[in-house]
């Protein structure tokens, strides 16, 4: 039985061990090399807003993506990221691309392949969530195989977006979609944006500047401490 306060008539409970009694370490933003926050003035462009429910490919989707224009897309996951990687593909021809993503499915990763084949995908460089590699290491090897041996860092990670480079092109593209088929509500935003684009692209670089691609496959202790005290 739980131990009574007769003065108060108030149960006193144990402490739990599981709850943290000591402050909890935080990173200081303000000793990363690359900027955190990238700041603009509301685009003077024009947004297309698009309710996607009823249309079943990525290609309708993004249909007249040019300069000018930023898509936002409501679906319901009749169509992946994978898809719209393809669609935008496409569009701008050969690309290099940068992915964010907390997880990725083999068989993404199988078809993007074909894309390196034809030429379509010129690299890819893959920021993943510290348990990839231990959830489906055979995900992980498929992506070295693929893309390099250095073209996968970890975070713990749950920002998806892509950018993608193609001759005059600059695309970013932030969507809630992980790289696997996930038949649920889901949106995305996709816009040539040079500044956002560079933004990115320099935070990508300083974490593939700073970490070795040896971490992937280091303990998940190791890995914490350095997304803590070094990223």
């Amino acid at each position: 039985m739980l131990p009574i306060d007769s003065t108060r008539n108030q149960l006193q409970l144990s402490a739990n061990p599981l709850l943290a009694t000591h402050a909890v370490k935080s990173v200081d933003v303000a000793e990363l090399q690359a900027p955190t926050i990238h700041r603009h003035l509301l685009r003077e462009t024009k947004r297309d807003i698009r309710d996607l429910r009823r249309k079943q490919t990525a290609a309708e989707a993004i249909a007249g993506l040019d300069h000018v224009h930023e898509i936002y897309g409501f679906t319901k996951g009749q169509f992946g990221l994978l898809q719209l990687l393809e669609a935008i593909l496409e569009r701008t021809g050969p690309a290099r691309v940068s992915l964010s993503t907390w997880t990725a499915a083999r068989h993404e990763i199988q078809t993007l392949d074909r894309h390196v084949k034809a030429g379509r995908l010129l690299s890819m460089r893959w920021l993943i969530d510290f348990s990839f590699a231990r959830r489906d290491p055979e995900a992980a090897h498929q992506i070295r195989q693929t893309f390099g041996l250095d073209a996968i860092r970890v975070a713990q990670n749950h920002s998806k977006f892509a950018l993608i480079e193609a001759e005059g092109w600059e695309l970013v593209l932030r969507t809630s979609m992980n790289l696997n088929m996930n038949p649920r509500l889901e949106d995305f935003t996709l816009a040539h944006d040079p500044a956002l684009a560079s933004f990115l692209r320099e935070v990508l670089n300083d974490i593939w500047t700073r970490q070795k691609r040896s971490l992937a496959d280091a303990s998940g202790r190791e890995q914490r401490q350095f997304f803590t005290h070094e990223l």
